[in-house]
């Protein structure tokens, strides 16, 4: 049943897609929703905001009590009650693009992108890192005359009590919390933080209410680096296209080259085991980056062009006389999306995610990134839509659907504002020498909806429930099979005014979708309003504008505060009323949940009043990035913080596929919100030590037939490894508990180490036969009795045998363990120092002193600058060799070289020298310890 806010019913007729069983709205009406004027519970709800939000008076006055439908959908949990806090404000040099979805958005590393026109900017919070703070916040020379990119240290670092104010006490708002300040002559005296309403007028009369709510310990520290997008256009002469007519090149409008889309793709791709970023320019181009030695602060480098890989791939006949006009629409991507890893244990370590690139042609290209690291077309799919063009896409979760076979929805936005699907299909099977590789099927399009000519702002899939928006309306869609939701078929349902200040409406552009518990769906619109849908998964309907009002002032509270108390701000609007609150529009280019439970979010936006509509120079201008823990502002998830965050790391996800440090950040962001952490580390030390001693004992490990599943299909492994994340951060933020948590370090380490010589030794075992012991050299050979050495205390230790002894004994025969081997080395296991000759012991210090770090893989010594440390933990690593050099960045025609350094000559299956270290350290595509990423020492 498709329903309007109204209730009236539309036609629908049934299709299915795939696997997908859907109803289609045969004819949705156009509608736009007239806003309302100033609505009278505003003022008295505003009034009573300070005290709501900091617990001293939880009486809701009866005009803006929640309705019964909000609370029946929303669990009410005995936990604290954190009110809206801001975990990060921060001013970077820029100007916004156009508003879309996703202009901001974390990747599965825990880094967060946001798009300016000129470039990318890629930051990364420093949370549950034994890698020491940055050293400053980021402080570009932004102008002479505009100092807003130097943030305030004081109200950076200091504790939210003591840079609170004068008080010193820990910030809650409170009626008591006003101070009188003039505002010209004491801008930066003390902080502020003006509400909406009427509760805002006091800024006016020399009154400036305290400043929002920070956590105990001061704000979040940021790491930041980031790309600019090509703008000199020389690249266009190696592509040979043209401006070709009004019907093919309708998207090109700007008169410069800027940032027009950029992505993330699946994490483990890269060489350093994380994400690469795809940015799409203005000109319709499209380049991929990858980080060169630490992706958090360092340079990232071109490594491929796929515009111009789509121009090497068209018939020599087309391009021959000069590109046809076919070619050059084929070579402009309109947009593009990057599918998620698909989880099969067989295929651990084989990436079968796709990136979709839809072209200006009515097309969709599907590229893979596979194990010799080149970008590879594998399919392309055609719509044979005339006069439009793919403006958005959406891949949902891959779903097995049988042993070995995979699917995956990809939903389509089209110009016309229509919307169709296209399933995707991908298989095992096995490729090249015998190595196991992925096939592609792809079924034609289907029609979902044929719209009413209106544009899609935003598509996204939630669990399996396909949401899009455009101005006044969300539609949602579920198929017969949906498990998510108990409804079936598309639901319109119209959007209202929330707010009384400039730009509050609902015909703006959605910027986020976000589930807050399984029944209230959040959507954030351009101007920074929120507005809650309720019993999701039941009937979905409008929540009453009070309950969108609390999330919606929140927010606007964040950026109410920027404009009082950033330099830039004061500097440049001196003489401007930039104290009245409701002529600010923030414009908001994108907003993105921090991970899935919970209300933390990050957005980017803009200060924008009649008084700088005239756009001032781009040196002039800058962009503010807020990260927010929204708390009590809106509904209560399903489940308390602890008892969700002990579910994750009982039932942990594949740590190759998604870092650790990204699964545990919204858990760890809210504790460090509470306004005591430490009430939280009795709790969190259990949940820390809980299992310990009934995870995967060394008798119960399994026969690791591949290294890449020894080391990451091990789910309960997975579960060691968040724990000592969980660990590592509790030992350095939870002060009260530090030495238990160091105590819980040392255990769960031990026991990783335990695993990770098991897994090593089966695999060695299996490998080493004594048919190729001819091709196993010395450091090969000296890894091995190492393996066996450590595995043979282990045993004593331990008094485990029956796994591992037999493979202990085969290992052992092969390498004539107990005698001179043939090259000479002590066959012992024992290791000589390389500066002085004496022997080395197992923590790496020798007779005479010297220390030497050794390799948390191999065990080896690293005695050269050529490393690679963990990005979480103290681990450190040899690094392979096809990995010794940073990645080679485009040439000046953008010709990609970068697969080169993974050419077949050192594949990981020749067996050449040392091949058995190299396919170990290539096994360890991300710490095999914690599970964080790479970062290269040099």
């Amino acid at each position: 049943m498709v329903k309007s806010r109204s209730g009236h019913i539309q036609p629908k007729s049934k299709v299915e897609v795939g696997g997908l069983d859907l109803l289609t709205t045969t004819n949705t009406s156009s509608f736009f929703p007239t806003p309302s004027s100033s609505h009278p519970f505003i003022s008295s709800y505003c009034s009573n905001l300070t005290k709501w939000r900091t617990g001293t008076n939880r009486t809701i006055p009866h005009d803006i009590a929640p309705r019964a439908n909000m609370s029946d959908s929303t669990p009410i949990l005995e936990v604290e009650d954190v009110p809206p806090t801001i975990l990060t404000s921060r001013t970077f040099a820029g100007i916004l693009p156009s508003t879309k979805h996703r202009n901001v958005a974390w990747n599965e590393d825990g880094q967060c992108l946001f798009i300016t026109r000129r470039g990318v900017t890629i930051v990364t919070p420093h949370i549950a890192t034994t890698l020491p703070p940055p050293l400053t916040l980021v402080k570009p020379n932004h102008t002479r005359d505009d100092n807003s990119a130097n943030p305030n240290e004081t109200r950076r670092n200091a504790p939210s009590g003591a840079g609170a104010g004068a008080g010193g006490e820990q910030a809650r708002e409170s009626d008591d919390d006003i101070m009188d300040i003039d505002p010209e002559s004491k801008a930066d005296a003390g902080p502020s933080g003006s509400g909406s309403g009427s509760g805002s007028k006091n800024a006016l009369n020399g009154k400036v209410r305290r400043r929002i709510r920070r956590p105990k310990d001061g704000e979040v520290k940021w790491w930041s680096t980031g790309i600019e997008v090509d703008r000199d256009g020389k690249r266009e002469e190696a592509y040979g296209w043209t401006d070709i007519g009004e019907e093919s090149t309708a998207l090109l409008s700007e008169k410069e080259v800027t940032t027009r889309q950029a992505i993330w793709s699946a994490s483990g791709l890269s060489d350093l085991g994380g994400c690469l970023l795809v940015v799409l320019s203005s000109v319709l181009q499209v380049s991929v980056y990858a980080p060169r030695n630490d992706p958090y602060s360092k340079q990232w480098d071109e490594i491929a062009d796929l515009t111009l890989l789509t121009k090497d791939l068209l018939a020599p006949e087309r391009t021959s006389n000069g590109l046809d006009e076919r070619g050059m629409m084929e070579m402009r991507t309109t947009c593009m999306q990057w599918s998620e890893h698909i989880h099969s244990k067989q295929m651990t370590g084989v990436d079968g995610s796709l990136l979709a690139l839809a072209n200006r042609a009515g097309q969709i290209a599907f590229w893979s990134y596979g194990a010799d690291k080149r970008f590879r077309r594998v399919s392309v799919a055609d719509l044979r839509v005339t006069g439009h063009w793919i403006t958005d896409m959406a891949w949902s979760t891959w779903r097995e659907v049988d042993e070995g076979r995979f699917e995956s929805h990809l939903a389509l936005c089209i110009s016309d504002g229509s919307t169709r699907v296209v399933l995707v299909r991908r298989s095992t099977q096995k490729g090249e020498a015998g190595l196991p590789a992925w096939t592609i099927e792809i079924d034609p399009p289907v029609v979902l909806d044929r719209g009413d000519k209106r544009a899609i702002s935003s598509i996204s899939w939630l669990n399996d429930v396909l949401i899009w928006t455009k101005p006044g309306s969300v539609h949602l869609l579920a198929g017969n099979d949906s498990a998510a939701v108990s409804w079936r078929g598309l639901w319109t349902i119209r959007l209202e005014r929330v707010g009384n200040w400039a730009s509050a409406n609902a015909l703006g552009p959605c910027i986020g979708l976000h589930l807050l518990n399984p029944d209230t769906l959040l959507v954030v619109l351009s101007s920074l309003t929120a507005h809650l849908i309720t019993s999701f998964s039941t009937s979905p309907s409008l929540a009453p504008q009070v309950d969108s009002l609390r999330p919606a002032i929140a927010m606007r509270d964040a950026f109410l505060e920027h404009i009082h108390t950033a330099p830039s701000m004061r500097s440049k609007w001196k003489t401007a009323p930039i104290f009245d609150p409701e002529g600010w529009t923030a414009h908001t280019s994108g907003w993105a949940s921090v991970g899935t439970w919970g209300s933390v979010a990050s957005w980017l936006t803009e200060s924008v009043n009649f008084h700088n509509l005239d756009s001032s120079a781009e040196g002039n201008r800058s962009v503010n990035l807020v990260m927010s823990n929204l708390g009590n502002a809106g509904p209560a998830p399903s489940t308390s913080v602890l008892d969700a965050l002990a579910e994750v790391v009982s039932n942990p996800s594949t740590v190759l596929h998604s870092s650790p440090g990204r699964v545990l950040m919204p858990y760890l962001l809210h504790i460090t919100c509470s306004a005591d952490p430490e009430s939280y580390a009795t709790r969190l030390l259990e949940i820390v030590n809980d299992g310990l001693d009934r995870v995967v004992t060394l008798d119960d490990a399994d026969s690791y037939a591949q290294l890449s599943s020894g080391l990451w299909a091990q789910p309960l492994l997975d579960s060691l490894r968040l724990r000592l994340v969980l660990a590592i951060w509790g030992s350095k933020t939870l002060i009260s508990k530090t030495k238990d948590f160091q105590i819980a370090i040392e255990r769960i380490t031990s026991v990783i180490y335990g695993h990770l010589i098991v897994a090593l030794l089966q695999w060695a075992a299996t490998i080493s036969k004594p048919s190729s012991t001819s091709s196993i050299g010395s450091i090969d050979r000296q890894f091995l009795q190492l393996l066996v050495k450590n595995a043979t205390e282990m045993v004593s230790s331990e008094g485990v045998s029956t796994k591992i002894q037999p493979s202990v004994e085969e290992l052992s025969s092969t390498l004539s363990i107990g005698g001179e081997s043939s090259d000479g080395i002590n066959s012992t296991g024992d290791e000589r120092c390389p500066a002085c000759g004496t022997a080395v012991d197992s923590s790496g210090k020798c007779e005479k002193g010297h220390v030497w770090s050794r390799c948390s893989i191999t065990r080896l010594l690293i005695t050269h600058p050529h490393y690679r440390v963990c990005s979480i933990c103290p681990a450190i690593s040899l690094l392979p060799q096809r990995h010794g050099t940073a990645p080679i960045p485009v040439d000046k025609e953008g010709r990609d070289h970068d697969w080169q350094r993974f050419s077949m000559e050192g594949h990981v299956g020749a067996e050449g020298e040392d091949w058995i270290v190299q396919q170990t350290l290539e096994g360890a595509v991300v710490c095999v310890v914690c599970g964080g990423r790479w970062m290269r020492a040099v």
